[in-house]
Order: structure tokens, then C-alpha cells, then sequence
């Protein structure tokens, strides 16, 4: 199973991770992993390419792992830009883990 970690700090998401394996298909060709890791790795290519921020991440392919977080030096701008990219990061994390249910489990951590 897929696990997603999304941390939140007040409304804000601050992380976003995913580790495991879906267990859907053989690797290679599963396309549970395929989209929570196309998913994920758009976040980070969009964070950099289109908001201009240098998002702290970390991979890990022979777990996998995948952590996504913000710096947290953003100015007013780029943390609203940002988490226009978290937010649709997570709905489509969200709805994915709502096909598969038995494939991903999704949880969100609050710090307030």
C-alpha cells in the first residue's frame, strides 16, 4: 500500500509524502505508482519551473519515497502560487486514493 503524508501548518500544506508500493501491479507496470509518482514529481518540477522556488525534496526509488516540502523563507506570492500547486498535488492524490482505497491510504497532519 501507498502511503501519503500531507502536512498542514494552519491552511497551508508545508509537506507532502508518499513511500511504498501499491501492491496493484508487478513494478513496471503498475499504474497506481506510475500516478502517484507522476503526481508527485510534477510538484516538484512545477514548484521550481513555475513558481521559482527551490522545494526541499527528497527520493528514494528502491523504497519508494518521495517527500515534497516547502522552504520556509516564501514571500506572500510565491506561498500562494505554491499552494495552488500543493493543493492540486493533493486532490489528485486524493482522488486516486478514493479509486483505490485498497491501493493508497491518504493522511493529513495538522500543525497548529
Amino acid at each position: 500500500m501507498i502511503k501519503i503524508l500531507v502536512l498542514l501548518d494552519k491552511q497551508n500544506i508545508i509537506t507532502i509524502e508518499a513511500s511504498g508500493h501499491s501492491g496493484y501491479a508487478e513494478a513496471g507496470s503498475d499504474i497506481i505508482c506510475s500516478a502517484v509518482s507522476t503526481l508527485t514529481q510534477n510538484l516538484i518540477l512545477g514548484l521550481e519551473e513555475v513558481v521559482k522556488i527551490k522545494p526541499i525534496y527528497s527520493i528514494d526509488e528502491d523504497i519508494p519515497d518521495l517527500k515534497v516540502s516547502l522552504p520556509n523563507n516564501l514571500n506572500e506570492e510565491e506561498n500562494k502560487n505554491a499552494q495552488i500547486l500543493m493543493r492540486s498535488t493533493y486532490l489528485g492524490l486524493k482522488n486516486l486514493s478514493n479509486s483505490y482505497k485498497k491501493y493508497i491510504s491518504i493522511k493529513e497532519k495538522h500543525y497548529d
